[in-house]
């Protein structure tokens, strides 16, 4: 997926700072099947995701009942299978950006404006999209092939035979370069385990692992040295 898909820099309509974060979007080989078991839905024709928004503002009430408003008048697009990188200085609303189009505001946020999936406004259920967050919650004490096949057992349909999830599991964690370190522990603060740029490609894995039409990652390579970046892009 990585390698197939063009870089897209794109600067956004608006007369407020953009923000930052990537949506990707594209297909993978599962996603159909997956898609149709979770869903029930036949899929005819292409079924590739194009995300636009126009007109975007976000609202969010504050504790003492005043309101603030945290985004205005955002528009855009990402086109499928392409990286579009959304970029703006600290503060500018980087995080509630995707959490609006990926429809993951907080209760006390209200959103105005439209977004669109291939030109149509609906919401983004099970399959259609994943979301990898800043920080990578990873359980410490799993191997890497552990804590991803834990999550094809858990998240996957229930008919699909595990000798399935194995292949896709496997073939998850070469897409994402984590073969050598595949039987290493995660770890945490008292017990030594993987890089910080392998764990935050295992929370990638996570979600790749559902292989969806849309993939938000919110500041993706933060902390990572120059080389894992440049490696991770």
């Amino acid at each position: 997926m990585r390698n197939s898909a063009s870089n897209v820099m794109m600067e956004i309509e608006s007369n407020k700072p953009a923000a930052n974060g990537m949506v990707i979007g594209g297909l993978s080989p599962l996603s159909e099947t997956l898609w149709r078991e979770k869903t029930n839905t036949e899929f005819v024709g292409d079924v590739s995701a194009r995300l636009t928004w126009k007109d975007l503002t976000v609202m969010v009430t504050l504790n003492n009942g005043e309101t603030q408003k945290v985004l205005e008048g955002l528009t855009g697009y990402a086109e499928p299978g392409t990286l579009t990188a959304l970029m703006g200085p600290s503060g500018s609303g980087k995080s509630t950006l995707l959490d609006a189009l990926s429809s993951r505001l907080a209760a006390n946020a209200f959103l105005s404006g439209t977004i669109l999936l291939n030109g149509r406004k609906t919401k983004l259920s099970f399959g259609t999209a994943a979301y990898v967050t800043q920080d990578d919650n990873l359980i410490g004490t799993l191997t890497v092939r552990e804590t991803i096949s834990y999550s094809a057992r858990l998240r996957l349909p229930d008919k699909m035979p595990w000798s399935e999830k194995r292949v896709l599991v496997e073939s998850t964690i070469i897409e994402m370069g984590l073969q050598d370190c595949a039987d290493t522990v995660i770890g945490n603060w008292h017990l030594r385990g993987i890089s910080g740029g392998e764990k935050r490609r295992v929370s990638i894995a996570l979600e790749i692992l559902m292989r969806p039409r849309l993939l938000f990652l919110d500041e993706p390579t933060s902390g990572l040295d120059r080389f894992t970046y440049i490696s991770f892009l």
